[in-house]
């Protein structure tokens, strides 16, 4: 579930949405395994072509779609410090930053990040994304958050988008608490 950009939504509602999921897990005797996954870049990174697939998917009227590849579509930016600008520079992707439409194109381009493993539940806020999946075991939670991490790196190749390692964390969250076998994916290690 995206919590972020949406009325009525926080990081507080998340984080309790969060809670009450493991709460029910460790009840039921069962240990959670959560990875903090940070898209780097996510807003400067988004691909417009693979936005406007996307859109497509949700029967947007071919001259809607249009208008976004023309909203898109030739966009410059400068930086200002102390009223000094860098050179004008060509946005090839991303949002526009500071748009009103900014936020609601990225949440429906991320949308589909939870449907890349069905067996997980990712919950969304902004660029933030915390998948759990439940075992009885840690052996159990290390071999699901694997498959998870590979299916979320397979996305991320597919939608041009990258993983910042360094934000990217992982836990295990249980009444029996053990030391927790190490995670690892492509070149990213989580504990």
């Amino acid at each position: 579930m995206q919590s972020g950009f949406r009325a009525n939504h926080s990081c507080q509602t998340a984080l309790t949405a969060l809670i009450d999921k493991w709460l029910k897990a460790i009840d039921d005797g069962d240990l959670v395994g959560a990875v903090f996954l940070d898209l780097a870049k996510a807003f400067d990174l988004l691909n417009h072509e693979l936005l406007i697939q996307k859109l497509n998917k949700y029967k947007l009227a071919y001259t809607s779609l249009r208008w976004f590849t023309s909203y898109l579509a030739d966009r410059y930016q400068k930086v200002s410090i102390s009223n000094t600008f860098s050179d004008v520079q060509k946005q090839k992707t991303g949002v526009p930053q500071g748009s009103v439409l900014g936020p609601v194109l990225f949440l429906i381009f991320i949308n589909d990040l939870p449907l890349s493993n069905p067996n997980h539940n990712t919950d969304l806020f902004a660029d933030d994304s915390t998948i759990s999946v439940i075992g009885q075991n840690k052996s159990c939670i290390s071999q699901k958050l694997n498959t998870v991490l590979q299916d979320i790196f397979r996305w991320c190749d597919d939608n041009k988008m990258a993983v910042n390692v360094s934000k990217t964390k992982a836990i295990c969250i249980g009444s029996k608490q053990k030391a927790f076998r190490y995670i690892k994916m492509k070149t990213l290690i989580l504990l």
